[in-house]
């Protein structure tokens, strides 16, 4: 009995070990623009989600991500960004893949068909976390990822994968920051996106600026 428990604490501390793994979050900086506090109330009894946004990301639309599969494969979307920019909004029935021109966007993504557990499980987001980085290289949009880790923000960990492209064809960056968590066991995904050809400020800055409004935010009633 002793030895595996032994093999079971080591194979959780090679999980944890594999990351970058940093025990708290600081949110103590200022932001760095413009910003709104936000609610998002997620659907069911999932809880609402607290976060700060660029005050320019004044459209907001939720929507069900029909998939071709089924019901167990619907997707829950909550998306955020500038009225500027097209909207769009991905379906299974017509999917044509990515925009193709400007995109600066923020998604909360969760599955539409869901089991509820009352616990949270810390070492869940570990092993998500491997999962989510096999998917993102698989993936022909993230196919190369800068960097990852798995963070403490607020009460929960996050597993968090920053991807920085350039088309040289295109002469167009691509910056995404992918982030994740669990509710009630299951996940939760946070998409900060931006696709754009000028190399400017925005652009130079997104991924930071990015990492500062995940780190506020805040979900409650949703152990």
């Amino acid at each position: 009995m002793l030895f595996m428990k032994t093999i079971l604490f080591i194979i959780s501390f090679s999980i944890i070990a594999s990351c970058n793994y940093y025990s708290q979050a600081d949110t103590n900086q200022l932001p760095p623009e413009k910003s709104s506090i936000k609610v998002i109330k997620l659907v069911d009894s999932l809880g609402s989600i607290t976060f700060s946004i660029p005050s320019r990301y004044d459209t907001t639309f939720i929507w069900t991500h029909y998939s071709d599969c089924g019901k167990p494969c619907d997707e829950i979307k909550y998306r955020l960004q500038p009225k500027s920019l097209k909207i769009f909004q991905e379906s299974g029935f017509y999917w044509r893949g990515e925009p193709k021109d400007s995109v600066e966007r923020f998604t909360i993504v969760h599955s539409g068909y869901f089991p509820f557990y009352n616990n949270t499980d810390s070492n869940s987001i570990f092993q998500q976390h491997f999962a989510k980085k096999q998917n993102t290289i698989s993936d022909p949009d993230t196919y190369k990822i800068k960097s990852d880790t798995v963070e403490k923000i607020g009460d929960r960990y996050f597993s968090i994968i920053v991807i920085d492209l350039y088309d040289t064809l295109k002469n167009q960056y691509s910056k995404k920051l992918l982030a994740s968590t669990t509710i009630k066991g299951n996940i939760v995904d946070f998409k900060y996106e931006l696709l754009t050809k000028r190399n400017d400020s925005l652009n130079k800055n997104f991924i930071t600026n990015s990492k500062y409004y995940l780190r506020t935010i805040r979900i409650s009633n949703g152990m």
